[in-house]
């Protein structure tokens, strides 16, 4: 019987070729408001998931890093769709008021709603620096201009994070890696549901062992950015 026993190839980080990517960093997801907060509560709290984003936030600021957030939203029109498509992305854009906002040019009401920042990570996503992407409908980076945005820094090396382990970020992540790019998760700083079936988070664990070039912790990656930076 063939056994294929992955071993994640020693992923180097380059101080002129690596960003972090993280994708819903937005109160639907990381604050008790959100709708798709108490799916994953418990993952949050268990990985420290709020804090680790902000770690990594913080040390690709103070390092050099460019970041690239990509984040999900929905429009009233949006409610237009009739394809069945994915049956979460159907449901959640046509169903209900899921990180929703007005229309993609007029913010109002979008201040402290499900589909804004949350606070403590604003100072890092709205500082003039981090490219915040137009949204993703889905799971995956198709429908936006995450890949865009990585070509044009000449982005060969990505860490990545965010609160949606098995969908969007998984999605995200296979995106990223189809386009030949390397990529390490973080594992601490992501997570996951339940249902009938198991558990999402173990799901995408056991997935990124078998695409991503590394999974690391957040003080792993924290540190390799570190070091990158100190021999700049």
């Amino acid at each position: 019987m063939f056994t294929f026993a992955h071993r994640n190839p020693e992923m180097l980080l380059d101080r002129t070729s690596t960003a972090l990517v993280l994708a819903d960093i937005q109160n639907e997801f990381l604050s008790e408001s959100g709708s798709y907060y108490p799916m994953i509560e418990d993952s949050l709290r268990a990985n420290n998931v709020p804090d680790n984003i902000e770690a990594l936030l913080k040390a690709a600021k103070e390092y050099g890093f460019p970041v690239i957030h990509s984040p999900h939203y929905y429009y009233p029109t949006d409610r237009q769709w009739v394809a069945p498509g994915g049956a979460i992305s159907h449901y959640l854009a046509t169903q209900i008021s899921f990180v929703g906002r007005k229309n993609p040019v007029d913010l109002e009401g979008f201040a402290g709603s499900r589909a804004d920042y949350p606070e403590r990570y604003k100072k890092y996503l709205q500082d003039g620096k981090t490219a915040n992407t137009s949204p993703h409908k889905g799971a995956s980076s198709r429908a936006n201009d995450v890949i865009k945005q990585l070509r044009m820094r000449r982005i060969e090396k990505v860490i990545m994070a965010g609160p949606v382990a098995n969908i969007c970020l998984e999605g995200h992540m296979r995106d990223i890696i189809e386009e030949g790019m390397e990529v390490a998760m973080v594992r601490d700083a992501v997570a996951g549901g339940r249902n009938e079936e198991g558990d999402a988070y173990l799901a995408a664990m056991i997935n990124y062992r078998f695409f991503a070039n590394a999974v690391w912790t957040t003080e792993e990656a924290i540190g390799r950015m570190k070091a990158v930076a100190a021999s700049a």
